[in-house]
């Protein structure tokens, strides 16, 4: 069952954060904890885990864009699992 890697919030009144570079790509297997994206908020840099073991199905937000908080970024699944 794939799961959606999500740009958390990392303060009150935030309302964006930024997708700056992607350690993985589409197709990677990824373990539990891993890192796989690096994001920035104006508040805080830092490495995004993979929630389950898996592989890295899809990547919604590519490198540099800015993307609002809790917003789906990525989604890690079952390899071969097809996501919408």
């Amino acid at each position: 069952m794939a799961v959606n890697i999500v740009m958390p919030q990392a303060g009150q009144d935030l309302e964006v954060g930024t997708v700056i570079e992607w350690l993985k790509h589409e197709g990677d297997p990824v373990a539990k904890g891993e890192p796989v994206v690096q994001i920035q908020t104006e508040k805080i840099t830092l490495d995004l885990e993979a929630p389950i073991e898996g592989v890295l199905l899809r990547i919604l937000v590519p490198d540099g864009a800015e993307t609002p908080i809790l917003s789906v970024i990525g989604i890690v699944g079952a390899a071969g699992e097809v996501v919408p």
